[in-house]
């Protein structure tokens, strides 16, 4: 029995030792299995510089946070050259910013906001600026999947902290309508748009941040108001199609688009603004707010389909939506939320940094008096890093903004050794540069194109890309600045600047392996993405007749062997393809330059051809409706119309005519009419609607006839304005 006893109870023993042990390894391994699952999450983004510190930091204090990655595919270069000087006007910045946030070429978009800088479009547009607590919600995947009602009331919670100072989104709704009578809808605001979102499947969040982004704080712009003269009645609360440049303008194409979706009450405007979001945006792909704003998903191609264009509204956006969540408690370590996180290729090792507070110049400047102190910050109190005398020549790379105690103004300038300080800008006289060299180079790759020679303390005014043709006006001045030598440079657009050595080389059309391209195509030409004609293909840009072009490859491979494919790049920078020639008649569309030939023609200026409802855009003449030849013949008498080989002399115009006007001939685009037939009938309206749910596809000159509210985009919109217009309801114009 005693034996019995201890045989038992060593058995009891081994077992406590072997569950003991097997907890301990279950715990060892689960804590490995949980560690292992985080790099496992991470291990994609391992390639990218910089994401995985930042994400693990954030996976620290939210281990419920699921980070997705998004592959674009696309080149880091590429992408803010695209976004910026590619296309100037895409991003704007309000004209109150410091200069240093605003683009050189000074394009200003309306009376508030103007063209975005390259350095600041690349600030905001870098994840990893962004992979914080701060910014982070603005790569929150929008759609709302299912909720149970507790979710539910605590997103309405939500809702309500995003609009609470919002004084036009408080109660009950009320409204005033076409005639001027208040109603009452017995529903509150963030009733409303927890119903929206359920239905179109978008973060309550997302809609009520929006509309809080587009009317503001406090009693909201005129869009909400219903009182708006003309369009009494109507609402727009995500300013859905509101372009122009007046305030007047905006607001009349609001409501216009108001009218066309029959948004007369704020219900039916925020619920049919939730739809245009979710058909538009989060069901195609750009399901994050920073896919809304920068369109780098290709789902819908790429850069165009962009919601907003101020550059730091998605960031704006993603702070107001973390606000809601910290202050209903959402923002635990219990917390589950998905991020989707854009990645690039060929991103810098740095992130991009934020523009600083002055104004970027690059400027010869001398001394204009003895024993002038260059100082190592803004003021005499910094060290006083050398000295200089009168008449000695320096750069100056930014003037400062902000004058210090005594009302002076501190001016960045470097050195001959390339040492930056900062000089009393009394001190200072500007000249122009003596004796410039203009000497043709070739952008070899992919560089940072800055007001000063060095990688430090200068600021990025662009980005430049291979095959770009710049001219060298100073050399072997700056040598081994922070381990470059620099030349002093100027761009196709009068822009100077410092690029490092190492990027560019001497172009000599006799030797090198790239050459000039004119455009002669006559309606111009496309600059492909891809060498392929396919419609899936981006088009980059279209560039007019007589453009000129830096072919850097020949004969390129393609599956598209209708064409032959040739590599350029714009004066711009934009990379891509075109096609060489029409390949039935075999006539060129582009031809190279001969540069040992003299130019000894006269610039001849575009031929002007426009007046009531017509003008010139582009390579196209874009008319209004019921436009005659008899109104053409009224501004250009020797203008010659075609409907293919057959000479027009009078009647309407149709979409697809050609008119020639001295050496230069356009397509003619009449907005509505999509068909061809020179008038504006249901037909239309039909093939527009079609093409809007991809059920048809509209091209080239039609396309740009069914964009007939000129947002260029085609929407149900467009296909409603066709058939008021049909129906002699609605007047178009351009």
């Amino acid at each position: 029995m005693l034996l019995k006893n201890i045989l038992i109870n060593k058995v009891i023993s081994i077992l406590c030792i072997i569950i003991l042990l097997t907890s301990l390894i279950a715990l060892f391994i689960g804590n490995n299995t949980k560690a292992a699952s985080i790099d496992d999450e991470l291990k994609e983004f391992e390639k990218y510089p910089g994401y995985v510190e930042l994400l693990k930091k954030l996976k620290e204090s939210h281990p419920n946070w699921t980070f997705e990655i998004l592959k674009t595919g696309l080149k880091w270069p590429e992408v803010i050259i695209a976004e910026s000087t590619g296309y100037h006007g895409r991003n704007v910045v309000p004209k109150s910013w410091n200069s240093a946030y605003k683009c050189v070429c000074g394009k200003v978009v309306d009376a508030s906001w103007t063209c975005a800088s390259t350095a600041t479009v690349a600030y905001y547009m870098d994840p990893r600026n962004s992979l914080n607590e701060d910014y982070i919600f603005q790569f929150e995947k929008l759609t709302l999947g299912e909720v149970s009602k507790e979710e539910l009331e605590q997103l309405k919670k939500g809702v309500e902290t995003i609009l609470s100072d919002c004084d036009y989104m408080q109660g009950k709704i009320k409204y005033y309508d076409s005639k001027g009578k208040e109603q009452t809808i017995n529903k509150t605001y963030s009733e409303v748009i927890i119903e929206a979102a359920q239905q179109y499947n978008v973060t309550p969040y997302h809609l009520a941040s929006r509309i809080r982004q587009e009317q503001g704080t406090g009693s909201g712009s005129a869009m909400i108001k219903g009182q708006y003269k003309g369009y009494e009645g109507l609402y727009n609360y995500f300013n859905v199609g509101a372009f122009g440049s007046t305030t007047q303008r905006i607001m009349e194409s609001g409501l216009t688009n108001a009218r066309d979706y029959g948004w007369t009450d704020p219900e039916k405007a925020i619920k049919g603004g939730a739809s245009v979001i979710s058909n538009g945006y989060t069901s195609q792909g750009q399901d994050t707010l920073y896919l809304e704003k920068f369109d780098v998903d290709k789902t819908n191609g790429l850069y165009s389909h962009q919601y907003m264009t101020n550059v730091s509204a998605s960031k704006t956006e993603g702070e107001q939506i973390r606000e809601a969540y910290r202050d209903v408690g959402m923002l635990t370590k219990d917390s589950k939320i998905i991020f989707k996180i854009p990645v690039y290729e060929d991103m810098p090792e740095m992130q991009a940094q934020i523009p600083g507070t002055e104004q970027m110049v690059t400027e010869d400047v001398k001394i204009n008096v003895d024993k002038v102190e260059v100082k190592a910050g803004k003021g005499t109190d910094f060290t006083t890093i050398a000295t200089l005398n009168k008449d000695e020549k320096i750069l100056r790379i930014e003037l400062d903004n902000n004058k210090d105690s005594n009302g002076k103004a501190w001016d960045k300038v470097v050195l001959k050794d390339g040492t930056k300080g900062y000089i009393m800008r009394d001190y200072l006289t500007k000249f122009n540069i003596e004796n410039p060299l203009n000497e043709e180079y070739i952008v070899t790759a992919y560089t940072n194109f800055r007001n000063g020679p060095g990688t430090t303390s200068t600021t990025i005014l662009k980005l430049l890309s291979p095959g770009q043709i710049v001219t060298v006006i100073e050399k072997d001045k700056y040598k081994n600045v922070d381990k470059e030598d620099w030349y002093r440079v100027k761009t196709a657009d009068g822009i100077y600047g410092y690029v490092g050595t190492g990027y560019i080389a001497p172009y000599d059309p006799n030797t090198s392996s790239v050459d000039k391209v004119k455009v002669v195509c006559t309606d111009g030409l496309n600059i492909r993405k891809e060498p392929s004609s396919n419609n899936s293909v981006q088009i980059l840009k279209t560039v007019p007749e007589n453009t000129i072009l830096t072919r850097t490859e020949k004969d390129v491979k393609s599956s598209d062997t209708k064409y032959i494919w040739d590599k350029v790049t714009t004066n711009g920078g934009i990379v891509g393809y075109v096609a060489r020639q029409d390949p039935e008649t075999k006539k060129a569309w582009i031809e190279p330059v001969d540069e040992n030939k003299p130019n000894t023609e006269e610039p001849k200026e575009d031929p002007k051809v426009e007046g009531n409802g017509f003008k010139i855009v582009d390579n196209n003449l874009v008319c209004e409706p019921n436009i005659t030849v008899e109104n053409i013949k009224s501004v250009a008498k020797e203008a010659t119309i075609k409907d293919g080989n057959t000479t027009k002399t009078t009647g309407n115009l149709a979409t697809g005519w050609k008119i020639t006007v001295g050496e230069k001939t356009y397509s003619i685009v009449v907005k509505g009419d999509v068909n061809g037939d020179g008038k504006v009938t249901t037909v239309d309206a039909a093939r527009v609607l079609k093409n809007a749910a991809s059920k048809y596809e509209l091209k080239d000159v039609f396309l740009i006839a069914a964009d007939v509210n000129n947002d260029n985009k085609v929407t149900t919109v467009d296909a409603a304005r066709v058939l008021k217009a049909a129906a002699g309801k609605y007047s178009i114009s351009i």
